[in-house]
């Protein structure tokens, strides 16, 4: 990986150390997937199953898929979410996908509004390191702006990158890392499209 390939991450989380309550006002207890996809996701890994979720956040998300019978390890880079998700009575364990090993296998992972803040150069990794800790039949769900190039933040812990991918180029990311994409969705969100894909462990 490249020298300072992950200095945009870092930035990104910073921001949400400072700003972790805001975001979880603004968010208000929303999911960030669709009800659907949430589904998808539970049916594909079967019940009881366990997924490893990449950037938990305020948990929301790891709510809903527990609501679905499926047991989540919810991990985040941002201490400060870890915290508010204690608060709540909810177990949430400090891990940079970009700097920290999995040590564990589970039979699927989500990543919902993460993958914005890694560096194009350090995807590869990221997604190779997803692809090692799910099982042969697991399964992936992700969730990012779709489109061209990158767009800049102005937040209080200064300014970050925000990466945009095109449907084309993430695709053929996950392939080199051993997944095949089984479903996608597109939907408005904030500043543009949102695609949310589901990819499963190819061969």
């Amino acid at each position: 990986m490249p020298s300072g390939s992950n200095d945009d991450n870092r930035r990104a989380v910073a921001e949400y150390e400072q700003t972790a309550q805001d975001y979880v006002a603004t968010v208000d207890g929303r999911p960030s997937a669709s009800v659907e996809a949430m589904q998808r996701l539970a049916r594909v890994v079967g019940p009881g199953a366990r997924v490893l979720e990449i950037g938990s956040g305020p948990g929301w998300d790891a709510d809903a898929l527990e609501a679905l019978g499926v047991e989540v390890h919810r991990t985040e880079a941002a201490v400060a979410f870890c915290a508010f998700q204690a608060q709540r009575g909810k177990r949430c364990d400090r891990l940079d996908v970009l700097e920290d090993p999995i040590d564990a296998r589970y039979d699927g992972a989500m990543m919902l509004c993460v993958l914005q803040h890694f560096e194009r150069a350090a995807l590869d990794t990221v997604l190779r390191r997803l692809a090692d800790a799910v099982d042969a039949s697991g399964a992936l769900l992700l969730m990012y702006p779709e489109g061209e190039g990158d767009t800049e933040e102005h937040g209080a812990a200064g300014d970050y990158r925000v990466v945009h991918w095109t449907a084309a180029a993430l695709d053929a990311r996950l392939a080199q890392a051993g997944f095949a994409v089984a479903w996608d969705e597109a939907r408005e969100g904030r500043g543009g499209a949102w695609r949310t894909v589901l990819a499963r462990r190819a061969g």
